[in-house]
């Protein structure tokens, strides 16, 4: 049973270290009571479960104590030492140890784990990139680069071979000076976020009481990080910090060059109600058909293939009638759309023409129903009516209540 556990030690650091030394507490020792008696749960445990198709053992806890021994790492000269991990990242325990997340109480197997078959124990790196970039914007706070790598100061360009007097070379420290964002080039640097398994809580609680405060982050690592009840992997699927194609992430990722993209398509499928326009939801949205539902078309604009909305789409669904249906609506919303433009140009110029001649008051009042009236305008304008028509006609009939409005105002 303890041969896999025995062979890793044997090939380890700590392979002069007796077992008992680390997993046993050293106030009691191997011979107190309370070992003795932990001895014979472990005992019968094996005997009463154990078999050669089910060898699986949680690994055990080791007492911060029993690391920080005068014999082994003694807290004083492990708080401020820095230590190179990996190949180039420092590392200083005090600061960890300072620094926690959420209710985490650091102890030394929160890091130094027993993740691997063949390694009794690491450090994985896996956990310094949960904890460094979970939850966090790129290159800021606990994520920022600096922390563990030296910023270089090598040119950038690969024909300047040396620098010459005079001259500005591109390095990172010049691109820093002028704010250029890290992600211009290390976007792909940073993948997954670190989410918490859901599904794996039920492999070790199945009480509803329990479950309940599966939101309370704080108690959650109280529970199983301070009181070394569960490894971070137990709970959160790793993050990955590595190289890869530099190019595809960015181009795959359309919020990258447009952020809340399709909003206003977004807002008239929901059909929300909002001043001047009752709740009306588009009929594709109660039916949870999602934008590949229409936009089957396969049409090439610039060189780039887009999918546009296909009267052959309504067919598919419905029936031959519906064919038409698709341009009726474009028809009806491009007409009414024409007459609020020009309903708005002219309470615009309505405005314009009273500066001078109407009271303030009544002047601001006719700028706030210009504003309310652009805003239903430019919904149906950028949104394509045809996403939601219904509510597209009450949003252009509000606007242009909103404008006729106005005008009369500046009449009065």
């Amino acid at each position: 049973m303890m041969k896999r556990y025995y062979n890793s030690w044997a090939s380890g650091t700590h392979n002069e270290v007796k077992c008992i030394e680390c997993h046993y507490s050293p106030s009691g020792g191997s011979s107190s009571f309370g070992a003795k008696f932990k001895g014979l749960g472990q005992l019968y445990t094996y005997v009463s479960t154990y078999t050669k198709s089910r060898s699986a053992r949680k690994p055990l806890s080791v007492n911060d104590s029993n690391c920080m021994t005068n014999n082994c790492h003694p807290g004083a000269k492990l708080d401020e030492k820095k230590y190179v991990f990996g190949e180039k990242a420092l590392y200083i325990h005090k600061t960890h140890f300072e620094n926690t997340i959420e209710g985490q109480t650091l102890h030394c197997d929160s890091c130094h784990q027993h993740l691997s078959a063949g390694k009794h124990l690491e450090v994985p790196k896996e956990a310094c990139f949960l904890c460094h970039f979970m939850n966090m914007g790129f290159n800021q706070d606990q994520g920022k680069c600096s922390l563990c790598h030296t910023i270089p100061t090598k040119p950038l360009q690969r024909q300047k071979k040396e620098v010459k007097p005079g001259e500005k070379p591109v390095t990172h420290q010049s691109l820093a000076e002028a704010n250029v964002d890290c992600q211009s080039c290390h976007y792909e640097l940073v993948h997954g976020n670190g989410e918490i398994k859901e599904e794996e809580c039920v492999n070790c609680h199945n009480t509803p009481e329990i479950l309940a405060n599966a939101d309370d982050m704080e108690l959650l690592h109280q529970k199983h990080i301070e009181e070394q009840n569960a490894g971070c992997f137990d709970c959160h699927r790793p993050i990955r910090h590595e190289q890869i194609d530099f190019l595809d992430p960015v181009r795959e990722a359309c919020f990258v060059c447009h952020p809340n993209h399709h909003n206003y398509q977004k807002q008239l499928l929901l059909g929300k109600e909002r001043q001047g326009a009752m709740n009306v939801p588009g009929l594709m949205y109660d039916v949870k058909t999602n934008c590949i539902g229409c936009h089957t078309e396969k049409r090439f604009i610039k060189g780039e293939k887009v999918l546009h909305g296909s009267a052959e789409a309504c067919v598919a669904c419905h029936t031959e009638k519906h064919y038409g249906m698709l341009e009726v609506w474009k028809d009806r919303i491009k007409e009414e759309l024409e007459y609020a433009l020009e309903i708005e140009k002219a309470a615009d110029q309505a405005i314009k023409a009273a500066e001078d001649m109407v009271p303030m008051e009544k002047l601001n009042q006719a700028k706030g129903m210009l504003r309310k009236g652009q805003k239903n305008l430019r919904l149906v304008e950028y949104g394509g009516g045809v996403h939601n028509y219904k509510y597209s006609i009450v949003l252009l009939d509000s606007a242009m209540n909103n404008f006729e409005d106005l005008i009369d105002l500046l009449k009065e």
